[in-house]
């Protein structure tokens, strides 16, 4: 592979210091050896994060004020002097020859400019909770190239597994700092929007799932929405071609509708068929979700 690029790797936390040394080593022991890690401290209320990054010589500990995941991850990417981007949460963990991996596929392929992986769920004492988060064997092939259409409102990239060309990150493809939860949904269907990917069907990192009421991803009630959203940002983006965007509107309201249904079986909304597919935009940006 000759001279290895430098994979930079942001570790953004706030206010969570148990599990953060794990994370960290889980990325210095890695098997690829050109790293610098960025740990982003988003306003912590203690140092806590500069005192376990002072135990790593390739270890940086960057403090910002508070202003949520997207800021954070943001902030790192700015940072950032390696040539791809990887992401890790404070509480999950890299198996070994995760990056290993993810860099030979994409200095291999230079039409990808994503890689990602399934995962592996572990709880708080690192015992493997025999779950694993990705595509079916059968559908793994639909996870890989041009995959927007059949991931908008469907999947999207699981949290700490993918690697990203540093190039991606321009103009308005970054985090919107504006979401409080659901950010990652938001930014990989834009991603997918414009540039391919290559999936992994094997486990790269280790999902933590824990009971603690402060995960954002535990409050269902946030997402409600955010599809609104996610169609507002690709017009920011510049997608402007009425068939395109009544698409992408039409796929959208329906997984937040769905997410409602499922949230609130009591109130459930429907959809016409013509607001489905005929007045999707207009149905979307005015759809009530109270």
């Amino acid at each position: 592979m000759g001279k290895e690029p430098l994979v930079s790797v942001i570790i953004p936390t706030y206010n969570r210091p148990e599990f953060l040394n794990e994370a960290i080593l889980s990325v210095v022991n890695q098997s690829y050896s050109n790293i610098e890690v960025l740990v982003v401290d988003d306003g912590s209320k203690n140092m806590y994060a500069q005192t376990i990054c002072d135990q790593y010589d390739n270890c940086c500990c960057c403090y910002k004020e508070n202003g949520g995941v997207s800021s954070a991850r943001n902030f790192g990417i700015r940072k950032a002097k390696g040539s791809y981007i990887a992401f890790l949460d404070d509480d999950d963990l890299w198996k070994k020859d995760k990056l290993l991996i993810q860099v030979e596929i994409l200095e291999g392929n230079k039409e990808i400019d994503c890689v990602h992986s399934s995962l592996e769920v572990i709880n708080e004492f690192n015992e493997k909770l025999n779950i694993r988060y990705g595509a079916t064997k059968n559908k793994a092939h639909k996870r890989t190239g041009y995959v927007f259409w059949n991931a908008l409102g469907t999947w999207l990239v699981k949290a700490s597994t993918p690697l990203i060309r540093k190039e991606v990150f321009v103009g308005n493809l970054f985090f919107d700092e504006t979401l409080e939860v659901g950010e990652d949904i938001d930014f990989y269907q834009r991603l997918f929007y414009f540039h391919k990917v290559f999936y992994i069907n094997e486990p790269l990192a280790f999902y933590r799932e824990y009971n603690n009421i402060k995960r954002l991803s535990l409050q269902s009630n946030k997402y409600i929405g955010i599809e609104k959203k996610i169609y507002n940002n690709f017009v920011k983006m510049g997608v402007n071609n009425p068939f395109v965007l009544q698409k992408i509107a039409s796929k959208l309201l329906v997984s937040g509708v769905n997410r409602y249904n499922l949230l609130y079986p009591n109130k459930i909304i429907k959809l016409s068929f013509f607001e489905k597919y005929f007045f999707s935009i207009k149905k979307i940006k005015t759809i009530n979700f109270d």
